[in-house]
């Protein structure tokens, strides 16, 4: 298939739902030019060990199968798979993204609550009209529901674990509906929801549904002529309910415009909707027809059009935690100046590799804000587990473990806590970029300083023997280096002392 490189495309590999969308941008909005969903209910697969079943990976695998070849029409750089709730919780989910990424040639990316809710967000953002009210926007998804809230960007951003997957399977099993179940399931979401109304309630005039169980019920409303189309009101809820709890099991329901393949699980994305509008106290909500996928698209593009949500989360990390900008930058700058002569024993894209490299240069010095002692894992720590906007948990780890071993002995023991393999390259030279400045100099190292990788596993640095005999400190440091790269991780690094007339 011909790549059309004006168009992006954005699989969402959900709990209850997969969904592939490519589109391009015309004035700056969505153009569709494909969309395709699979209910592939992989939430349903969960047991209560976070073990993901075969069956359910079976299906998943299956569905990708499908959209392969579609993702084949679009450029590598402009396409973007996400995982949201339940392979965030499956403990196998590793083995599965493995087999999931042979069928799909792509990698997959495992994004938090908070990053999917901003996701969420800037897809409704931008199918509205600009306008200065605050709204609050609900996600219901089959293993979460992400409750955002903001004016053209995002406020507050939370990930709830309630979905309509999980609490259909949790409360509705087997499809028995009834009175109890349904008043434990809309109790059990409340007391999720209920920590959260103080900080919420002043910070939204609107409310606004996306996703497929809120537009589900928007259409059950209006087949039941209980408001206007694209709208759910609190009178609305209260006759579907009663309409609901006429069935005693799902094959009963009787709701006008539900579709069969959503009946399973609507009692659970009902109740949770149920719950959302009692605890929160929302008159009327109105449906978005864009949800994370489309969010996703937006964000993607940004990232190719210096637009990078990822660069304004790392600034603000230099300012929260105190960071030396100058420090950062000329160790950054030194990384960016050597790394096209590693670029054949780098196992990462070139582009994704450079903006982790320049950023955890910018951010290697932030353990500091806590401790100097073992800073590199205190700044490790936070990188990993911290919620940074824009980026994916494989992202964080990978730019966590290039922090963890800029300095010191490195630590390959993190592979699977990490859930990524070390590019020993890139850290190799980011260590040398440390070394080099470890004085804070305030001026560009000189250029006469190379480096090279002639061959796998051997780097080749190029110093002037001049230069060496005036700094004998970092020359001790790069003989050092060189004993600690060989014995940890096998890399070769030769320190070739050059003579200026040469």
């Amino acid at each position: 298939m011909a790549q059309n490189s004006d168009s992006y495309a954005a699989l969402d590999l959900g709990s209850n739902s997969f969904h592939l969308l490519i589109a391009s941008f015309q004035d700056d909005k969505l153009r569709i030019i494909d969309r395709h969903k699979d209910m592939v209910r992989l939430a349903a697969g969960l047991n209560d060990d976070g073990v993901l079943s075969e069956d359910a990976q079976q299906r998943a695998l299956d569905s990708l199968a499908k959209v392969a070849n579609r993702l084949r029409g679009v450029p590598r750089s402009q396409v973007r798979i996400v995982g949201t709730n339940t392979l965030r919780a499956a403990s196998n989910a590793g083995d599965f993204m493995q087999r999931a990424e042979a069928i799909l040639g792509l990698p997959i990316n495992i994004i938090s609550g908070t990053e999917e809710a901003r996701l969420v967000y800037l897809g409704v953002a931008n199918d509205l009209a600009v306008e200065k009210q605050k709204r609050l926007v609900i996600d219901i998804g089959g293993g979460s529901t992400e409750l955002v809230a903001g004016k053209q960007n995002p406020k507050l951003l939370e990930s709830l674990p309630m979905g309509c997957v999980s609490y259909s399977m949790r409360f509705f099993n087997n499809g028995d509906i009834s009175e109890k179940a349904f008043k434990r399931a809309v109790n059990a979401a409340r007391q999720l929801i209920s920590p959260y109304v103080e900080q919420y309630k002043d910070q939204w005039q609107e409310v606004v549904g996306s996703s497929g169980t809120i537009r589900a019920i928007s259409k059950i409303a209006a087949e039941m002529a209980l408001c206007d189309t694209g709208q759910i009101t609190r009178d609305a809820m209260q006759a579907i309910k009663q309409q609901l709890l006429k069935a005693s099991h799902t094959s009963e329901l009787q709701l006008p415009g539900l579709s069969d393949d959503r009946r399973d699980v609507i009692p659970g994305g009902f109740a949770v909707l149920y719950a959302l509008f009692k605890e929160m106290d929302i008159p009327e909500l109105h449906i978005s027809s864009y949800a994370v996928r489309e969010g996703i698209i937006y964000d993607l593009a940004g990232r190719l059009h210096h637009k990078d949500r990822r660069d304004e989360t790392i600034r603000q990390l230099i300012e929260q935690y105190h960071i030396d900008p100058l420090q950062g930058d000329r160790v950054a700058q030194l990384c960016k100046r050597w790394l096209p002569a590693l670029e054949p024993r780098m196992n990462s894209d070139y582009q994704e590799a450079e903006k982790l490299l320049v950023w955890a240069a910018q951010l290697h010095e932030l353990g500091l804000a806590i401790a100097h002692g073992g800073y590199h894992k205190h700044g490790a720590y936070i990188l990993k587990n911290a919620d940074l906007s824009g980026f994916s948990r494989q992202e964080q780890a990978r730019l966590s473990m290039l922090v963890l071993n800029h300095r010191r002995k490195p630590k390959s023991l993190g592979i699977a806590e990490y859930g990524v393999t070390p590019d020993w390259v890139m850290i190799s030279l980011l260590r040398l970029a440390c070394l080099f400045y470890r004085r804070r100099q305030a001026f560009e190292l000189t250029h006469d300083i190379t480096l090279q990788s002639p061959e796998p596993d051997l780097i080749e640095l190029n110093v002037p023997q001049s230069w060496l005999d005036a700094n004998p400190l970092t020359a001790a440091d790069l003989c050092d280096e060189a004993e600690l790269l060989a014995k940890s991780v096998n890399i070769q690094l030769k320190i070739q002392p050059q003579d200026p007339k040469q």
